[in-house]
């Protein structure tokens, strides 16, 4: 069987082995974005892994007293880890050679850049009287641009009896290692949002692989409709159909994959959580890489299989061309129950990781369904824009969206999904707050109301006339409360961080902050989220650009014998060019347009209650823009060849 489906691909012609070369790169596309999905959920794993060293549990005899803060320089937060030493045996924490002996300073890569000609008095005077000791590996670092300052001190240092409120701080605790921590809160937000990023990828590109079995389909068919009317079984039929596309889907499987392999160091230069990627973050593993690159050619030989009932069914019906019945509207409605059901789950579960889950699996459900009632749209706008047809070119367009419209929609099926995705996603606020430094600044800190005054005298004796120094009951977003009150002081600009530094050495407990401060965490959190907006959308409006260029191609080859006996009729090459783009941009348009506001409207609920801004807007217009002109010109791709087939005018069986 083997034999007999290389006879068929080789003696097929130039035509026969495009469309194998066009399955495999079809394959080969989607099994690199599907790659890349899969890698993201284990890129953000490994951040989160190498930040519980920060967090581990208490323990009730340890060698090692450890606290962390939030430190700030400029527009820039700073991780600080205050470690002292209980015992002579302390551990060495990761990424260090030793344990920070008193006095001591280790900075990330990233800190000791921006530290590198910054006085003293700006920012290691905060830590007293302290030398730069080494530089951090990365198994301490989330990421290589993380900013982190690791800082040695004794166990009856105040600093290390202070309490920490601020998030994502600990207060000083008893620790006997740094193993079994707890890694940063932010990274379980960044793995849903990665995990959604991943459906938004992962969809597009199966659709995809899988459209990718059913190229040139009508060739294919009419072929093995021969073989079964001349004696040929159901099963011999299906194993040289399998044989047909799954070598191809595993050369294309396999060069999807290695494509990957060779990109990745490039993928880590995107910037997600304030830096850039290990790239060795990016290697999800030889088993789930192979998983992957197994899982894109199952997929086709299903497709592949789903496709042949109209050839084992009835041979006789497809050698014959007789028109196939139109599609039921049930696809309507399950679309329609996916997203009605969506829209009110975002209005009904709660905030657990369960409720997550099943909106995540809804939203997926719904995007695949896209694929479900685009064809039942295309055709019932072939058939409105038949009745409506004033010339040659729109009424050969429109017959065939009508009477074909799963190969219509196999076109234009990753301009829809990409534009629900679009509209989707790119209207999610994306303002960053400017935490630039102002003229005045107002800078403070919670301590002890006992304490207050007594600190804030010393603070004022230190500061002199560079600040003003005062108790007060709230300022910015600090409030105080029972046993606590609040020291703010005030200073220019230029003298922000030497106050800040002096302020942070004289006050133990949380680091003094401005209130834009606050800001700094959020605004990190938008500029990833607008980063992996853009990253998704250029990956779907990539995917439908491919899927277009490699569908009108196969679709020319798939109509060759119509096309040339259109020609010997004395249709003109141009109406039939006419027709073909029609195909297309007709269906592009509508679907388009109307896949980005379904999309907006199903996530118009979830984006209401954190706001609406015009940074998306623009995001949207723009990729919107660019990805329908590149759609548009991968589609121009199939005129050469349609050419080359109007050129051989004499008919001849396939």
């Amino acid at each position: 069987m083997t034999e007999l489906a290389w006879r068929l691909t080789r003696l097929g012609g130039r035509s026969a082995l495009l469309s194998t070369g066009l399955t495999a790169l079809a394959v080969a596309v989607a099994t690199l974005l599907l790659q890349f999905a899969v890698a993201g959920n284990f890129a953000f794993d490994a951040r989160a892994d190498r930040t519980t060293w920060r967090d581990v549990p208490e323990a009730d005899t340890g060698s090692v007293l450890l606290a962390t803060a939030s430190d700030h320089y400029g527009g820039d937060s700073v991780t600080r880890v205050d470690l002292a030493a209980l015992a002579g045996d302390a551990p060495a924490p990761p990424g260090m050679d030793a344990f920070p002996a008193v006095g001591e300073v280790w900075l990330s890569p990233a800190a000791a850049d921006l530290l590198d000609g910054v006085p003293d008095s700006d920012f290691l005077a905060r830590y007293g009287d302290v030398e730069v000791a080494g530089e951090l590996g990365p198994e301490a670092l989330a990421h290589p641009n993380e900013l982190v300052v690791v800082v040695g001190r004794s166990a009856d240092d105040p600093a290390m009896a202070a309490e920490r409120s601020n998030a994502d701080t600990v207060s000083p605790r008893v620790v006997d290692g740094f193993g079994g921590g707890q890694p940063d809160t932010v990274y379980g937000f960044y793995l849903i949002l990665m995990v959604l990023a991943a459906i938004l990828m992962a969809v597009p590109a199966a659709v995809f692989g899988a459209a990718a079995a059913r190229l040139t389909v009508s060739r294919r068919d009419e072929r093995l409709a021969t073989l079964r009317l001349i004696g040929a079984t159901p099963g011999q039929v299906m194993r040289l159909t399998l044989i047909e596309t799954v070598l191809a889907a595993v050369a294309g499987s396999i060069a999807g994959t290695v494509l990957w392999m060779l990109a990745t160091p490039l993928v880590a230069l995107i910037p997600i959580d304030g830096g850039r990627w290990f790239t060795a973050d990016l290697w999800a593993g030889a088993p789930w890489m192979a998983v992957v690159a197994l899982a894109v050619p199952v997929l086709v030989a299903v497709s592949a299989l789903v496709g042949l009932r109209g050839v084992v069914i009835s041979p006789l019906g497809v050698a014959r061309r007789v028109k196939p019945k139109g599609l039921k509207a049930i696809r309507v409605l399950i679309f329609a129950g996916l997203a009605v059901l969506f829209m009110i789950a975002t209005q009904l579960v709660g905030g657990s990781m369960i409720a997550v889950a099943i909106l995540i699996g809804l939203f997926a459900a719904t995007l695949a369904a896209v694929n479900l009632i685009g064809p039942w749209l295309v055709q019932r706008l072939g058939r409105t824009l038949a009745r409506t047809a004033r010339g040659p070119a729109r009424l050969l367009a429109a017959r065939r969206l009508a009477e074909d419209p799963k190969a219509a929609w196999r076109t234009v099926s990753g301009v829809a999904i990409a534009g629900f995705v679009a509209g989707s996603v790119a209207l999610f606020p994306m303002l960053v707050t400017d935490t630039g430094t102002q003229a005045t600044e107002s800078i403070a800190a919670m301590v002890p109301a006992a304490d207050a005054d007594a600190l804030a005298a010393t603070l004022a004796a230190e500061l002199g006339d560079r600040a003003d120094v005062a108790v007060v009951d709230s300022s910015g977003y600090l409030t105080a409360g029972s046993g606590s009150a609040v020291i703010e002081a005030t200073t220019s600009g230029t003298d922000l961080e030497a106050v800040r530094s002096t302020m942070t050495a004289v006050l133990p407990g949380d680091a003094p902050e401005r209130e834009i401060d606050s800001s700094l965490m959020s605004n990190r959190i938008v500029s990833s989220v607008r980063t992996g907006v853009t990253v998704v959308l250029a990956v779907v409006f990539i995917t439908a650009a491919v899927s277009t260029a490699i569908s009108a191609i196969g679709s020319v080859l798939d109509r060759r014998r119509t096309y040339r006996l259109l020609h010997l009729a004395g249709t003109p090459q141009q109406v039939l060019d006419q027709a073909r783009r029609q195909e297309t941009l007709l269906p592009l348009a509508f679907l388009g347009g109307a896949s980005v506001l379904t999309g907006m409207a199903l996530t118009a609920p979830v984006i209401g209650v954190m706001g609406f801004d015009a940074s998306g807007a623009l995001i949207l217009g723009a990729t919107l823009a660019a990805g329908t002109a590149s759609v548009i010109a991968a589609g121009a791709l199939a005129r050469p060849l349609l050419r080359s087939v109007m050129q051989d005018v004499s008919p001849r069986p396939d």
